[in-house]
């Protein structure tokens, strides 16, 4: 079904991008629970780039000024990874606007053969924890609208939807026609 969506969104409209974003106040409580043997930890960039896993070093470009890197580790080895970008590091991007003392998480990546073990989550939750220590207020993430797996880690750490983003390039224009529908909270 939701290939036959994809399809139907891409012969009406052409090439398109449909993301929902989730946010998270970071100034609520954040608790963590992990399985024994793992821990979650900042990180710097030595550490992705001497990785045994080349999967894992392949994330290493997103580390920087502007960022914050944390990971979930499996004694000395890194199994999932997540990246923040904020302030000019984020404007390179810039698809969601942010506001002083916010961020963007934007990459979340466990190593195949440990997914399905709440370490997406908890590294989520762990890393907002951190970032709130930093002095940020509130987090956002961008999610492909049909990426089930992401949309449920991140509802499972605490994120909400707050918004659906919705593009299409009309025309040959250079620029998208975006629409942007924030959702309301009761």
């Amino acid at each position: 079904m939701t290939n036959f969506i994809k399809r139907l969104l891409r012969l009406l409209f052409g090439e398109y991008s449909f993301y929902y974003i989730y946010g998270r106040n970071c100034t609520s409580e954040i608790a963590t629970s992990l399985a024994t043997g793992f821990r979650l930890v900042p990180v710097e960039r030595n550490e992705i780039n001497n990785s045994e896993d080349e999967l894992i070093v392949q994330q290493a470009w997103y580390f920087g000024d502007g960022s914050h890197a944390y990971a979930c580790m499996d004694g000395s080895r890194v199994i999932a990874l997540c990246f923040f970008w904020y302030g000019e590091r984020y404007r390179q991007r810039n698809f969601w606007p942010l506001a002083d003392k916010e961020a963007k998480l934007v990459q979340l990546i466990v190593l195949p053969e440990m997914r399905g073990r709440g370490i997406a989550s908890n590294l989520i939750k762990f890393a907002t924890k951190d970032m709130s220590r930093r002095g940020f207020r509130y987090m956002y993430a961008r999610i492909w609208w049909s990426n089930k797996p992401s949309l449920h880690v991140f509802e499972r750490a605490g994120w909400r939807r707050v918004a659906t983003v919705f593009e299409i390039y009309l025309l040959d224009r250079k620029k998208p026609f975006r629409l942007k529908l924030m959702r309301m909270f009761s």
